[in-house]
Formats: C-alpha cells, sequence, structure tokens
C-alpha cells in the first residue's frame, strides 16, 4: 500500500487545484469581458451604419426628388415650345417641298389651313384670313415609312391661329369618303398637337382604359373625361401612373 499523506500535502495539494481553478475562471472572465467589449464596439459600429445608412436614404429621396422635380420642368418646357405646333398626316409632298421648309409650309397651308380658316371667317369667328408667312413660322417633315406620306410639322406665329383651326377642323377641314364607307366621311389631313414621345404614349394608355370615355389635348395638356362623369380632368404629370391619373386627377 502506498503510504498516506499527511494532511498538509493534502491542504497544498488542494490549494493548488484551488488555484488552478481560480486561475482557469479568471481566464475565462477575461475571455467574457473581451466579446463584451467586441460587442459593444459591434454595437457602436452598427449604429453607426444604420445612422449613416438613413442619412444615404434620405440623401436619396431628396436626389429622387429633384430628378422627378427637373424631368417634369423640362418635360413642362417641351410641351410648352411645342405647343405652338401641329402634326399633320397624308401631305402628298415632292422631294422639292421635302426639302424646303417655306415650299412644306405654302403646301399644307394651301390644302389644309386655308379651307379651315376661309371657313373661320365666313363664321365670322376672324375678320380675314392670314397668308401663309403670317400664320406659320416654320415647317419640317419627319421621317415616314417606306410607301407612306410622312408626318410634317408646322409651327404656327400664334397659338390663337392654331386654336382657331382646331375649332373649325370638323366642319371645313378637307374631306374624303372613308376607305370601305362611303357614307362616312374622314379628314384628308388629319391633324393632332405636337405631342412628346412621354406625352404621347401616355395619351394612348389612357384612351385605352376601359373607364375612359374620351380623351383629347389642348396645346400638349392631355384631358379626359370618365364614363362615369362628365367633369373633364386635365392630367397634372405625364409621369404619374395611370391609376394615379385616373384617381386623383
Amino acid at each position: 500500500m502506498p503510504p498516506k499523506k499527511n494532511s498538509a500535502e493534502a491542504e497544498e495539494i488542494t490549494m493548488k487545484d484551488i488555484m488552478a481553478e481560480l486561475t482557469t475562471i479568471k481566464n475565462k472572465l477575461d475571455k467574457v469581458e473581451a466579446l463584451e467589449t467586441k460587442l459593444d464596439q459591434l454595437t457602436k459600429t452598427l449604429e453607426t451604419m444604420n445612422s449613416e445608412n438613413a442619412k444615404l436614404k434620405k440623401t436619396i429621396l431628396d436626389q429622387d426628388k429633384t430628378i422627378e422635380e427637373l424631368r417634369t420642368g423640362l418635360d413642362a418646357v417641351e410641351r410648352h415650345q411645342r405647343s405652338w405646333s401641329i402634326r399633320v398626316l397624308n401631305v402628298p409632298l415632292t422631294t422639292e417641298e421635302e426639302r424646303d421648309p417655306q415650299l412644306t409650309m405654302a403646301k399644307v397651308y394651301s390644302v389644309l389651313l386655308q379651307p379651315i380658316l376661309e371657313g373661320a371667317r365666313a363664321s365670322g369667328a376672324i375678320g380675314a384670313v392670314p397668308s401663309c408667312e403670317q400664320l406659320l413660322e416654320t415647317a419640317h417633315v419627319l421621317p415616314g415609312r417606306p410607301g407612306s406620306s410622312k408626318p410634317v410639322i408646322v409651327r404656327f406665329a400664334k397659338r390663337a391661329y392654331k386654336a382657331i383651326c382646331f375649332r373649325f377642323r370638323k366642319n371645313f377641314a378637307p374631306t374624303a369618303c372613308a376607305r370601305g364607307d362611303p357614307d362616312r366621311e374622314r379628314q384628308c389631313y388629319p391633324f393632332f398637337d405636337d405631342l412628346t414621345r412621354t406625352a404621347a404614349a401616355k395619351l394612348s394608355e389612357i384612351k385605352a382604359d376601359a373607364s375612359v370615355q374620351s380623351a383629347w389635348t389642348i396645346n400638349g395638356q392631355i384631358r379626359f373625361k370618365l364614363k362615369n362623369s362628365d367633369q373633364i380632368k386635365k392630367m397634372k404629370s405625364v409621369f404619374d401612373s395611370l391609376e394615379t391619373i385616373l384617381t386623383f386627377t
């Protein structure tokens, strides 16, 4: 049998074990404190990132708002510039007339605008028919489909003249029998407001909606009526969604 340890030796061994345990516990506590320190640092970093993220979101929202305002403003300027102009279809132009704005204006004037203005004068709406030079400022021909007449843009000297032409086109614009229907007349040279591409697409979208009775433009501004209402609504922004336009206009 091994010799028995005396009480002093047993106490010494017990103290060594306790110190070892205490050292182990201290090391673990040091690690916990280190983890807490790192956790505090991570928490502060996340708070900083959240704050910076909120600032970034606000900056982006402000920039989006600015972009929207600029886009709307540019569209308004372009619509204003186009509000003196109309787009005319089916005008038969020679190659020389296509190349010379003066000849283009003269052709549109003679086949379309002069007859309307003659009717307006006969109705007492105007005192005299303005000449082509008095009526129009310029014209240009747009690219067209092969084999078809090219659209023509003409700019009026005064928007009042343009309004007269729109007002009396139904009664005095040249017409012909609709193809396949001799009892129905169609305009020989239909004309419309000279819309921006965005506005033209939005007008088509509004017209195609089942809740819309009719839609049209006045100096580039889109207006429409719903089937369940006699109210004429005026579209505020061409960049609004169709739902917003139909619901909140």
